[in-house]
């Protein structure tokens, strides 16, 4: 059994291992598909920034607002005319 599992696994690796390498690609990147590229890239960049600005900002915003914001009790009180 040791035998039949030694060739299974040289086959595997074998197979692997062709698959992994890969053949030299004849291809020709034009200047129209590299600044292509290079502007899916940015905007990727962007977006990932625009999400932890969003993650960030907002919620320390709304931290900042319920600090600085007023007892509603008191404004209640300001507000409504005493019945004296």
């Amino acid at each position: 059994m040791s035998r039949l599992l030694r060739i299974a696994f040289g086959l595997v690796a074998t197979v692997l291992l062709c698959v992994a390498i890969p053949d030299a690609a004849h291809a020709y990147g034009g200047p129209g598909s590299i600044i292509s590229g290079i502007g899916a890239f940015l905007a990727a960049v962007a977006a990932l920034l625009a999400a932890l600005f969003g993650f960030i900002w907002f919620p320390l915003k709304r931290l900042y607002q319920k600090m600085t914001q007023e007892d509603p009790a008191d404004q209640d009180a300001e507000l409504s005319p005493s019945s004296e």
